[in-house]
């Protein structure tokens, strides 16, 4: 029910940031609407699993499943400062079944790699 060109509004696969995460391209891909006309807009459906996929980074690493937002790792930073603080926090929730590897950046400079455990929450301070 939509005024959208038909050719233009098919689920299409959009690049994988910072590599695909902390999964590579296995975590999933986020999608948007866009050109029917690409390999980004080909996704196969295997009815034996129910699962959505995509090849389209094949050459990165591996098909993609389709998802519906960035599946089980997030993360939320916080300035801290207003409160007078001079540090920093971030908190990392991992929705996932398994434990998940992560880099912890800041201005490009490394400050912490880890691994948070399954179902867990993680708080990190820093300047």
């Amino acid at each position: 029910n939509s005024k959208v060109d038909s050719k233009k509004s098919c689920l299409v696969a959009q690049p994988l940031m910072n590599n695909g995460g902390a999964y590579g391209p296995r975590g999933g891909a986020q999608v948007n609407i866009g050109s029917c006309g690409h390999s980004w807009a080909e996704w196969i459906f295997d009815p034996s699993t129910g699962e959505i996929y995509s090849t389209v980074f094949d050459k990165f690493g591996g098909e993609v499943c389709l998802t519906t937002g960035w599946p089980f790792l997030q993360v939320g930073a916080f300035d801290t400062s207003a409160t007078g603080e001079k540090a920093k926090a971030a908190v990392i929730l991992n929705e996932a079944g398994e434990s998940a590897n992560y880099v912890f950046k800041n201005n490009g400079k490394t400050l912490l790699t880890g691994s948070i455990p399954p179902h867990s929450i993680q708080t990190i301070s820093f300047d």
